[in-house]
């Protein structure tokens, strides 16, 4: 630093020229740098020397250390292992002994479950017999019961029909009295407002009658009195009135033919349904007597001609006041089943007793009816 100084005192005072200050800076800025290029070279050389020998003595430490502890970790890898060994060892050992006590155990708890499962089994098919059993016995006496109501059905049904018609006769003639005398009353009270009123239409009528004569017969004098077009008027005006009045009654014509037509066609249609439904009821009702027949007449009125034979053997039973046994008993056993078709009129023929009668007019029937 002294240098320094003193080197830029003599460079600034006026003593040396300013090339030879030049100069002198030059060359000593020259030795500066070569001096410190020097120090940097011997620094750099002696560092390198110094890390040399610190990497040589620190992977010298590194490898001892690593030594120490690899030794160190194989030695307690090696006892870990021998202690796993044993352990193994020593649990196939148990496992052996327990082996067969696991399999005593289970084999008897498995023979026990068997044998629950086996009486299980039969209790559930005991009472599935039981249910089956108890099951048939309700259906059989649920059918019974609806067989017996059915039959009273159709016997209550026999019996309104032939009731209401003693009823409805009995009402009829009152009514028809009664209505009889309603309408006599009625019709004279008619009659008595009804001839007023046609004194004074007769009345007027002729009244009428004489203006439209007087009318005429001066309108007629006048088109043969007066204007000569009257008379074209006249014709014209009459082949106006033919014409329209056979229009009219051409009309009339074809409006007759089509309704009656129409009611031919109907009246053919009723009349062979009526002439079927008339041979069908014969053939059904011709073995019946008197009342019985009435009775079934009154039944059969409303049923359609397509399901009359049906709705006769359904009814036939009842009105021939038959009694039917409808209490049929069902023995079940095991392997035997009975079984039931639903068809009620074979049923009831098989249930019931034989008769003993030889009357010809209920065996014609049953053979109407299908019944064997």
């Amino acid at each position: 630093m002294a240098t320094n100084e003193i080197l830029a005192g003599l460079l600034e005072s006026d003593v040396l020229s300013e090339e030879v200050s030049v100069q002198i800076s030059e060359a000593w800025e020259a030795q500066i740098n070569e001096a410190r290029e020097e120090i940097t070279a011997e620094l750099r050389e002696e560092f390198a020397q110094k890390f040399e020998h610190d990497k040589s003595v620190i992977v010298e430490a590194m490898d001892n250390m690593l030594n120490t502890a690899i030794k160190t970790e194989m030695e307690e890898f090696k006892t870990d292992r021998e202690q796993l060994i044993a352990e193994r060892v020593a649990y196939k050992k148990a496992i052996s002994e327990h082996a067969s006590l696991l399999e005593k155990f289970i084999t008897s708890q498995l023979a026990s479950e068997v044998k629950e499962l086996r009486a299980d089994r039969a209790k559930v098919n005991e009472h599935l017999d039981r249910t089956k059993e108890f099951v048939v016995k309700q259906l059989s006496r649920e059918l019974s019961e609806f067989h017996n109501d059915k039959r009273d059905l159709v016997e209550t049904k026999v019996r309104m029909v032939a009731d209401g018609k003693e009823i409805f006769t009995k009402t009829k003639n009152a009514f028809i009295k009664r209505s009889a005398e309603l309408v006599e009353k009625t019709i004279n009270n008619a009659l008595r407002s009804e001839l007023a009123v046609l004194k004074e239409d007769i009345q007027s009528a002729k009244e009428n009658e004489f203006g439209r004569k007087i009318f005429e017969t001066f309108a007629g004098e006048f088109m043969t009195s007066q204007l000569s077009e009257g008379t074209e008027v006249a014709k014209i005006t009459k082949k106006l009135g033919e014409s329209a009045t056979k229009i009219a009654k051409l009309e009339e014509t074809i409006t007759a033919k089509d309704e009656a037509i129409t009611s031919a066609e109907t009246a053919q249609k009723v009349l062979e349904d009526r002439m079927d439904r008339k041979e069908v009821m014969e053939s059904l009702l011709s073995p019946l007597g008197k009342e019985k027949r009435s009775v079934m007449v009154d039944l059969l009125e409303t049923v359609k001609t397509t399901n009359l034979k049906t709705a006769f053997k359904k009814y036939l039973p009842a009105v021939l006041n038959e009694k039917v046994s409808t209490e049929a008993k069902q023995t079940l056993t095991e392997g035997k089943v009975t079984e039931h078709t639903g068809d009620r009129g074979e049923e009831v023929i098989t249930s019931a007793p034989k008769s003993q009668s030889s009357d010809a007019n209920i065996i014609q029937l049953r053979k109407l009816a299908g019944l064997k």
